[in-house]
């Protein structure tokens, strides 16, 4: 998923909705956390630095909507999916959530100081996970969007010959690109291949009816679903590459093993109770959710 920082003005109003969701993040309401009751067991394993300061302080680097942003409202207060989570994770402790925000790759070095957390949609990695611990809390992957309704009956599994809207030098693109060329070799009509500066350009593409689809990561085409006000549908990929997922994690220094585990049994008590699935569905991001969050998973890089 790309951050959008130049907006697309169109006199298309599902054109505007969707465009909405990355010029404007600020629609999103975000999620009410003021009901989480604090776990007395899971508080009483807090470290004694955490515990006294009653305060867990997080690395963010907030320009990744909707995962971490600072709201258009004051352009200082961070909003998204990951703020929620570490508001989850905070009420759930009985401490208060201190959301920093740092330069993305100044985040991972600076745990166990600076930082207790990094909590900025970090792909899990095994080179990362030489240097920090991780628990896993969502499952990245792909989404393809259609128009509502599904009007040109797009299959993902078969996408020879359809009109596809695509943000140009992204790794989707490359992808479509080598579909494509496995269409004409098959004998099967190429593909019709649209490239767009941004995602948010494709997305009004296809809300307008002018592509059959398009595609980007889950979290950024289920964002733009749930803002376009009923004008965009996601359809799940079914084969090949576009169909392969891969976990996020919570970042904790190597050192605070105990820390890690704490923050992986909270995770777990959030899934248990519900409060996690919902969460995740108010963004419009079901798609990304684990069932169970885990400390430094298996990965393939």
């Amino acid at each position: 998923m790309s951050n959008m920082r130049n907006c697309l003005t169109s006199n298309v109003g599902a054109a505007i909705l969707v465009a909405t969701a990355f010029c404007s993040p600020v629609l999103a309401d975000g999620f009410d956390t003021s009901g989480i009751k604090v776990d007395a067991a899971l508080a009483a394993r807090l470290p004694a630095k955490i515990k006294s300061a009653g305060v867990i302080s997080i690395g963010s680097d907030t320009a990744y909507a909707p995962w971490e942003y600072l709201s258009e409202k004051d352009g200082q207060t961070p909003e998204g999916i990951d703020v929620d989570i570490a508001n989850a994770i905070g009420a759930k402790l009985g401490v208060k959530i201190d959301f920093q925000t740092s330069a993305f790759d100044a985040i991972l070095p600076a745990l166990g100081t600076k930082f207790d957390l990094g909590v900025s949609a970090f792909t899990i990695s095994n080179e990362r996970m030489k240097v920090v611990n991780f628990v896993s809390y969502s499952d990245s992957g792909s989404l393809w969007a259609v128009k509502a309704g599904n009007p040109s009956n797009f299959d993902p599994a078969d996408f020879c010959g359809r009109k596809i809207a695509i943000q140009s030098g992204s790794w989707h693109e490359g992808i479509v690109n080598e579909a494509d060329k496995a269409c004409t070799a098959a004998g099967k009509p190429a593909i019709d291949i649209l490239p767009f500066a941004t995602q948010t350009e494709a997305l009004t593409r296809v809300a307008a009816g002018g592509a059959d689809a398009t595609i980007s990561g889950g979290s950024t085409v289920g964002y733009a679903a749930k803002q376009s006000k009923g004008q965009l549908e996601v359809v799940s990929p079914t084969t090949g590459v576009f169909s392969e997922r891969g976990p996020n994690g919570i970042a904790v220094a190597k050192a605070d093993a105990e820390l890690t585990e704490l923050v992986a049994d909270t995770v777990n008590a959030l899934i248990a109770e519900g409060t996690y699935k919902a969460l995740f569905d108010s963004w419009g991001v079901g798609t990304e959710i684990v069932k169970k969050a885990e400390v430094n998973p298996t990965v393939k890089d």
